[in-house]
């Protein structure tokens, strides 16, 4: 038996719209592929979107397994095996459940096929699926990334962090597709914005690497896409004012929404989990605060003995 766990992750950081991102290890997609005498097939789906996800070949994750094994001259119907599939990633709040979805689906494809794709082409795979890579990358390496997608091509660098973070997450009940949230981008931005991202982004870097997570406060600002999402989700302002005046280092919007993730101290975490928490009752709006520790390995394979 074949296992596979792909956590979920919290893209853009503020500043490094569609570059940055980080793997978290409070929530994860959990597939379980046993062997079968026909093709890859869906024979169980339990937890987030369990009712309304699609169990034949249109699935993401037989779709990414179906690419996957093309890019190494097979099919899906050398990829034999029936999946039960259990994911607690909420679905279009945010934390890269498509992303961790496209990974599930490239990294079983290479399991089943004894390593023949390995990572680096899983991650050109889950990228291409997924449009960006962003979430892709630490949902596969883990920890915080860099990364950018071109010519078919995603490259990937990890941000080596000094000392210790941890995350607390607000998941609005409302959800919202990355297709509504782009929908209100502009298709042009000023230079001044355009400088002020790529500074930001750059000092997120830097202030990772050197354990000044003072800077994360001013180096999460973003102008390129959280101004005009706030439209979308007018809370939002609100809600990273509470996460840091409960002691985060820094908080932005969660990938395109609507989840808030807040960095801060792991010890710090559930204090800035309950001001979110506190503040979106006051403003009426509906969900949950929870904590999370930084997933270092990314996704996990394992190959059990039945």
């Amino acid at each position: 038996m074949i296992r596979v766990v792909v956590p979920c992750s919290s893209g853009n950081l503020g500043s490094g719209f569609d570059a940055l991102g980080v793997a978290l290890d409070a929530r994860a997609i959990t597939i379980r592929a046993e062997p079968h005498d026909g093709p890859l097939m869906v024979a169980g789906l339990s937890g987030e979107g369990a009712a309304e996800l699609p169990r034949d070949a249109s699935n993401r994750i037989v779709v990414a397994a179906s690419l996957a094994a093309r890019a190494v001259g097979k099919c899906l119907d050398d990829l034999r095996a029936r999946v039960f599939i259990d994911s607690t990633i909420p679905l279009a709040r945010g934390m890269g459940s498509s992303a961790s979805a496209a990974v599930a689906g490239a990294m079983l494809a290479d399991a089943l096929l004894v390593g023949a794709l390995g990572r680096e082409r899983a991650l050109d795979v889950a990228a291409e699926l997924e449009g960006h890579c962003d979430n892709v990358a630490p949902a596969l390496y883990g920890g915080f990334q860099v990364s950018l997608k071109t010519g078919g091509r995603c490259y990937a660098s990890p941000v080596p962090v000094v000392g210790e973070l941890g995350a607390a997450l607000f998941i609005p009940e409302q959800p919202l597709t990355t297709k509504e949230a782009r929908r209100v981008l502009s298709a042009q931005v000023s230079m001044e914005d355009a400088v002020f991202n790529l500074a930001r982004s750059a000092l997120t870097v830097a202030a990772l690497a050197r354990g000044d997570f003072a800077l994360l406060r001013e180096s999460l600002a973003d102008r390129l896409h959280q101004p005009a999402r706030t439209q979308l989700m007018p809370w939002l302002p609100k809600l990273i004012e509470a996460a840091l005046g409960g002691g985060a280092y820094g908080a932005a919007l969660s990938g395109a929404g609507t989840t808030v993730c807040a960095l801060c101290a792991p010890s710090r975490a559930g204090a800035v989990a309950g001001e979110m928490r506190e503040r979106a009752r006051s403003l009426g709006l509906r969900g949950i605060a929870i904590t999370s520790g930084i997933s270092a390995s990314g996704t996990v394979v394992t190959h059990d003995e039945q």
